[in-house]
């Protein structure tokens, strides 16, 4: 329907509108048709500048809604960039937590080797003291006493022969005595040094065997005790803690007088708090405490107990 159509019905509901509202003025006093005309005019004037106002508004309605949608699209679009921005960053900050924490383990398992060479290391010096000393022993010989031959019956001395093939024969005994621990002390060294450097080198199962071969061969060993010890640690470090039970108390039965006891007792006490076995392990570290209360290991014991009791175990 056009414009101008639209005009002309709605001047026609005018003219009746008016018309109904002049029947009572017409029943007082009648107008005149250019009255009648000159109002249809005015109404119709009316009629169109609504029509206009209603058009406008109805533009200014759509453009609102244009601008609501572009703004309601611009506002979705800014939310999703802002969103996408912060995984953005959030996965930044994550990949570089991440490589400070893979810095931090690798500075961690470092300063642990580190420290474990620094144990071994310190262990050998002590060992090669130890061997040192005992290789200055075994070389002193043993002074020979030359007892003079008994006289014979007729008050004569023995045949002077007979002397040199008896100091000849001190001789070469005392010789087979001192050159034999010598030989076998020296065996014994370079086999437990060679394992001994195996298991500084972190090649833990070559080091398990050679430890057992050379406590199987050199029983009764001076390296003994810390052979046994070394096995037992090999065992606490690839966290094999049952199997390191066993070889921590082996040092405490077999070899008591070792100087790797106090030692073995603290590990042993770890060893229990790894298996989550606390009341062994507070028993042997409190029995560490009170035989050895002046050893390093002893005060690592109270620390340890510290932190069981902190627990509430």
């Amino acid at each position: 329907m056009t414009p101008a159509k639209n005009s002309i019905r709605n001047a026609g509901f005018s003219l009746l509108i008016v018309a109904s509202g002049l029947a009572p003025a017409f029943a007082q006093s009648a107008l005149t048709p250019e009255q009648l005309t000159l109002r249809v005019e005015r109404l119709t004037e009316l009629s169109q500048r609504s029509e206009a106002k209603l058009g406008t508004i109805q533009e200014q309605l759509a453009k609102l809604n244009e601008d609501m949608s572009r703004m309601g699209r611009l506002i979705d679009n800014r939310a999703m960039l802002d969103m996408i921005q912060l995984v953005d960053q959030l996965s930044e900050e994550i990949s570089q937590l991440n490589g400070q924490i893979e810095q931090q383990g690798f500075d961690l398992e470092s300063i642990k080797k580190r420290q474990r060479e620094l144990y071994l290391d310190i262990d050998r010096r002590l060992r090669d003291i130890e061997s040192g000393a005992t290789a200055q022993a075994g070389s002193i010989s043993v002074p020979q006493i030359d007892t003079p031959a008994p006289a014979a019956a007729s008050g004569q001395q023995a045949p002077s022969e007979e002397a040199p093939s008896t100091t000849s024969t001190q001789t070469q005994t005392t010789a087979s005595i001192t050159q034999t621990p010598s030989v076998t002390q020296s065996e014994e060294k370079a086999a437990y040094q060679a394992a001994f450097d195996t298991l500084k080198e972190g090649r833990y199962k070559n080091a398990k065997t050679e430890l057992k071969t050379f406590l199987n061969r050199y029983p009764n060993s001076s390296y003994a005790g810390n052979a046994q010890y070394w096995l037992a640690e090999a065992h606490y470090v690839t966290r094999n803690f049952e199997q390191g039970i066993v070889e921590f108390k082996n040092v405490l039965d077999k070899y008591p007088s070792s100087n790797k006891v106090p030692d073995a007792m603290l590990k042993l006490g770890y060893t229990f708090y790894e298996l989550k076995q606390f009341p062994q392990a507070k028993q042997v570290l409190t029995d560490l405490r009170e035989k050895f209360p002046d050893e390093t290991a002893a005060r690592l014991a109270a620390k340890r107990l510290d932190r069981i009791r902190k627990e509430g175990h």
